[in-house]
């Protein structure tokens, strides 16, 4: 399984959701409807158990990511810090509208050198938003190369440790595995999760 597997596996999971957000006008009041009896939640499939006798296995790394308290983890970190950086560029945003709209309906009214003035204001807000959005990307990718980093050192040799246990030769990643069908008792997801999980909650 190549780094390469894992970086979009866990990208892929942490990056949903991560992108800086346009801000939602405020929900209209609507009459809630009449409540309907709850219905009743599905019965989750049994996986079958993993057989004996077989030398090869499969994980999904995007369930793993998304279902493991470490890949939960590192989720809520990029999504703070998403919104974080999301406030800061939507606020340097709102000075550059603000002055913008001004210079376009006051010019008439503006002297010569508060219009100058204003001129270089937008122009600095100008730039400093564009280094900002910079910035804000740069620390994205630094905090996505960080929890890369520390999922692969903690989940890795779980799953070696796994293979090893199983005498398994080979373990893919259903995504890029090629096959059309994976029978449910060879996915390893499940338990990985569990032993990730395990290993994550002794530690912290």
């Amino acid at each position: 399984m190549s780094r390469q597997t894992i970086t979009m596996a866990l990208l892929a999971v942490l990056v949903a959701g991560s992108a800086f957000a346009q801000v939602a006008p405020p929900p209209t009041k609507q009459t809630p409807p009449p409540a309907a009896a709850p219905a009743q939640p599905p019965a989750a499939p049994v996986q079958p158990p993993f057989p004996v006798e077989s030398k090869i296995g499969f994980v999904d790394l995007q369930t793993v990511v998304a279902q493991s308290n470490l890949g939960k983890s590192g989720s809520t970190q990029m999504e703070a810090l998403s919104k974080k950086l999301e406030g800061e560029l939507t606020a340097l945003n709102t000075k550059l509208k603000e002055a913008q709209t001004k210079q376009q309906t006051q010019s008439a009214l503006l002297s010569e050198v508060v219009a100058a003035q204003l001129a270089k204001d937008i122009d600095r807000l100008g730039r400093e938003l564009n280094f900002k959005q910079q910035e804000a990307q740069s620390e994205l990718q630094t905090l996505q190369a960080d929890l890369l980093a520390d999922f692969e050192k903690k989940v890795l040799p779980i799953l070696e440790a796994m293979a090893k246990e199983k005498n398994l030769h080979a373990v893919f990643n259903v995504a890029d595995s090629g096959a059309v069908y994976v029978f449910p008792g060879l996915n390893l997801s499940p338990e990985l999760v569990k032993r990730v999980d395990a290993q994550y909650a002794a530690k912290k």
